[in-house]
């Protein structure tokens, strides 16, 4: 997934219940499923804009024990747009106790401007009154 400087990355998650650890970089996006938290974060929508780097980051999914009623469902929306939707209800059955899910983000720094202006631009033109 590529990003441009200015762009909005939100995300939205359900049936996290407490099995769910989501995170972007080392920004915890849940509460940590090990510690048995309420599933306070099930529904709720994140902008994790502020904490994307330019450069490569790193938006990871780990899933603790058997699927709930509710599968775990996570949309990734960038700027507005759906890019992509992570659900649990797809995966293939694994006799495994978790999953790990992980994706890249892109992040493409502005481009900045000339740090010093051309050395030609600030010489006086010749007759011109500068006074």
């Amino acid at each position: 997934m590529h990003m441009r400087a200015g762009e909005r990355l939100r995300l939205t998650m359900s049936g996290a219940g407490c099995r769910a650890m989501v995170s972007l970089n080392t920004y915890a996006v849940t509460q940590p499923a090990i510690e048995g938290l309420d599933p306070c974060e099930d529904g709720f929508t994140y902008d994790v804009t502020p904490w994307l780097q330019p450069g490569r980051n790193i938006l990871t999914v780990v899933l603790i024990g058997p699927p709930g009623e509710q599968p775990f469902r996570l949309a990734v929306e960038q700027d507005g747009r759906s890019h992509l939707v992570l659900d649990e209800a797809d995966f293939l059955p694994l006799a495994a106790p978790w999953r790990l899910w992980t994706t890249t983000i892109e992040l493409v720094a502005p481009r900045h401007a000339r740090a010093a202006p051309d050395a030609d631009l600030l010489r006086p033109v010749a007759g011109a009154n500068l006074a």
